[in-house]
């Protein structure tokens, strides 16, 4: 009798990437069948996603699929902790198991497979609970990798090859001790080529030590930060509960375009959130639009049950949120095309993707570069 084959299917974060990873790496410990064709495969393993309703319904179309073709599934992530007796209404073959039971005891990667850059885990948990959000519903609980156990995994993937090491988290800003100190004893600490790009941050955490940090270590902290929007209308960002008005947003922003030109600020805008009428969709595009954000990853409204917006009377229609989503994206193309311009005929370091691909430090995507080994300069064309 063959050996049973394993395949595992990641929807979602940077975050379930890494673990994904660690499970299969605990699986090639136990010396596990590993395939990297989900055909071939007897049990799919399917780290999932619940982000979203849409994220939901992606999970349970793959389900039906594998079921249909006789494999065996079993069901771990964020979907499987917030619906899980949901699931197993649907899908009572399904086997449900939590990440926890999973994932090695130690949670350290050696190598990442199918990337050419590193994520690293680097904290786990939100309890801002924003009102349309379901993810602390699923990580509530609030962890921080020692320092030590960072820097060690940071060397052993420089080692193995990765120069860019993004570090990850459901809410890095909640890093224990505080990220500009976790980035100043890595940067002390290792001596190797390498560099730090950060997968996202709240406005409310950027402070000046790390604006200080990305100035002073500009070859080794990339020039690129990502901080979510959500929405640039006071009202709706109070309903939301997001902690900020968008005067404090703008004035960070300006102090980062100050202070470092060559910044890449990309963000998240939600369109649709229930109580968003047309002007204060039209703050948002404005605000968006005015403020030279180098990249927009636009989100229709998601009802999640159990969260307080799934409660509010959604006062826009259907076809007026797909028509704010458009705009968004359209407005996306336009400021992607004109950051990208700024930078046309100036030199830049970057790591080496794949197909001919490189990535700046400040997030430009250049095609037909010729890979070198490490970090190196190119002119952008």
């Amino acid at each position: 009798m063959s050996e049973e084959k394993f395949f595992i299917y990641t929807f979602g974060c940077k975050i379930n990437q890494y673990e994904s990873q660690l499970i299969t790496e605990r699986l090639s410990v136990e010396n596990k069948k590993l395939t990297d064709n989900i055909e071939t495969a007897d049990t799919v393993i399917i780290n999932s996603c619940t982000v979203t309703e849409q994220a939901n319904k992606q999970c349970n179309t793959l389900i039906k699929k594998l079921l249909n073709k006789g494999k065996k599934i079993i069901l771990t992530g964020c979907y499987q902790k917030v619906s899980q007796e949901e699931i197993k209404q649907i899908f009572p073959s399904v086997k449900i198991i939590s990440k926890e039971n999973l994932l090695p005891k130690k949670q350290k990667i050696y190598s990442f497979q199918k990337h050419s850059r590193a994520f690293l885990k680097i904290q786990d948990g939100c309890n801002s609970f924003c009102s349309y959000c379901i993810v602390p519903f699923a990580r509530n609980t609030l962890w921080s990798k020692p320092q030590a156990e960072i820097i060690d995994e940071i060397n052993t993937l420089i080692d193995n090859g990765y120069y860019e090491i993004v570090l990850s988290g459901i809410h890095i800003g909640k890093y224990e001790g505080g990220i500009a100190n976790l980035l100043k004893q890595i940067f002390k600490q290792i001596n190797k080529i390498f560099r730090i790009r950060l997968s996202s941050i709240e406005v409310n955490e950027v402070n000046d030590e790390l604006i200080e940090l990305l100035k002073k270590e500009s070859v080794r902290l990339c020039q690129h930060l990502h901080i979510p929007l959500q929405s640039a209308s006071n009202e709706v960002l109070q309903k939301m509960n997001r902690r900020y008005d968008i005067q404090y947003f703008k004035n960070i922003i300006d102090k980062l375009t100050k202070e470092i030109p060559s910044i890449a600020l990309t963000t998240d805008v939600i369109a649709g959130f229930p109580t968003e009428t047309e002007e204060n969709f039209n703050e948002t595009y404005d605000f968006l639009k005015s403020n030279n954000f180098a990249r927009l990853h636009v989100f229709p409204f998601s009802p999640r049950k159990g969260t307080v917006a799934f409660n509010l009377k959604q006062i826009s229609t259907p076809e007026e949120i797909k028509k704010r989503v458009h705009k968004l994206l359209e407005l996306d193309k336009i400021l992607r095309n004109n950051f990208y311009a700024k930078f046309i005929g100036t030199k830049r370091n970057v790591v080496a993707l794949k197909d001919g691909k490189a990535l700046t430090d400040n997030y430009l995507t250049l095609n037909n570069v010729t890979a070198q080994k490490g970090i190196f300069e190119t002119i952008i064309q």
